[in-house]
């Protein structure tokens, strides 16, 4: 809520307080402001009222997140932060020019500071809107960022911490090589279109073999799409045979898809990640990392307001650590254990 002016305030602002006079409620709070509001608020000589701002109207946790100033400041940095990394990518593309790993690293350092959260950090570069062109290049940013944060949960070296922001960074550099329309298609690719896809593994590799860069990098280029089961591509390589920075490039890069905003889908909240990757979680990908990744990120989630399947909204409490994604939430009608209760899931973050 805010102070405003009563000789500034416009028509459709909301009062956030109940306008009293004489011990009595002369305008109730929530009433919309029109020219008969401002001539009462005028008679009755007041110089200021609180209205509701759009962090208040707001209805969910996306939506207050929105329109925080926390969020706003934020989008400016990562207007001027994608745009320098734009810069970069075409000038590595076209011009051939290597990479400044400084103004990489600069970039993520802007927008990830040490302080921020994984779940602020997240859930601010998940809704932010990006026009097709940029997408790509979003994407990369993105898992960068995640990278960044990541590093940490997973107690890397400071060396290692900058190997894997750098990988963050590049590992999805061959898709500059491939038209947008397929990259970006909503609706499921043909074997030729998946198999023009692929090749961007290897697009990634070649062009990146040519700069003096760390072999790590390289390898998560070549390797973020293979699978600890061997299903992956472009070589189908088995656990032990996949680079550990490709591994945990492939978190960051599964975990940015499935949260950003999608032409054919919204967003997918933490949750909602958990249930799909869990089934999979053992097979695919690294346990222990993908295990880490997780657990930081849910741990940062209690506290949060949910919305159940069933209708029910509470806050989180407790995670289960033997049912990852289905924490214990407090509810008004008494404590529901999404452990137990295997047919209710959250749906919402509010």
């Amino acid at each position: 809520m805010k102070t405003v002016a009563v000789m500034a305030l416009q028509d459709g602002m909301q009062l956030a307080e109940d306008i009293n006079v004489g011990g009595k409620t002369a305008i109730k709070k929530g009433t919309k402001v029109d020219h008969i509001v401002k001539a009462k608020l005028e008679a009755f000589k007041l110089l200021t009222v609180q209205i509701l701002d759009e962090e208040d109207l707001a209805e969910t946790y996306y939506e207050k997140l929105r329109v925080s100033e926390a969020f706003k400041l934020f989008q400016t940095k990562y207007a001027s932060s994608l745009a320098a990394y734009k810069v970069a990518v075409d000038s590595f593309i076209i011009k051939k020019i290597p990479f400044r790993f400084q103004d990489l690293k600069a970039i993520a350092d802007t927008l990830c500071p040490d302080n921020i959260s994984g779940k602020r950090l997240f859930s601010y570069i998940n809704i932010m809107i990006h026009d097709e062109s940029d997408m790509t290049y979003a994407h990369g940013l993105n898992a960068a960022l995640i990278c960044k944060k990541m590093g940490k949960w997973l107690r890397l070296s400071p060396e290692n911490c900058e190997i894997l922001l750098y990988a963050g960074f590049l590992f999805d550099i061959g898709k500059f090589m491939l038209p947008n329309d397929i990259i970006w298609k909503p609706g499921k690719l043909n074997k030729m279109e998946f198999d023009l896809i692929k090749t961007h593994a290897f697009y990634g590799y070649h062009m990146l073999s040519k700069l003096k860069i760390n072999n790590h990098i390289l390898n998560a280029t070549l390797m973020h799409h293979e699978r600890c089961d061997g299903s992956g591509y472009p070589q189908g390589l088995d656990r032990d045979q996949i680079d550990p920075f490709a591994k945990m490039v492939a978190i960051a890069d599964i975990y940015e898809a499935m949260t950003s905003a999608r032409a054919y889908r919204p967003p997918m909240n933490p949750y909602q990640v958990v249930e799909i990757v869990k089934d999979e979680m053992f097979l695919k990908y690294d346990i222990a990392m993908m295990t880490t990744f997780m657990n930081h990120l849910l741990d940062e989630m209690i506290g949060n307001d949910v919305k159940l399947s069933n209708g029910m909204t509470g806050e989180v409490i407790m995670n289960n650590s033997g049912a990852m994604g289905r924490p214990v939430v407090k509810c008004k009608e008494g404590i529901v254990d999404l452990s137990q209760q295997r047919d209710v899931k959250i749906i919402e973050l509010i």
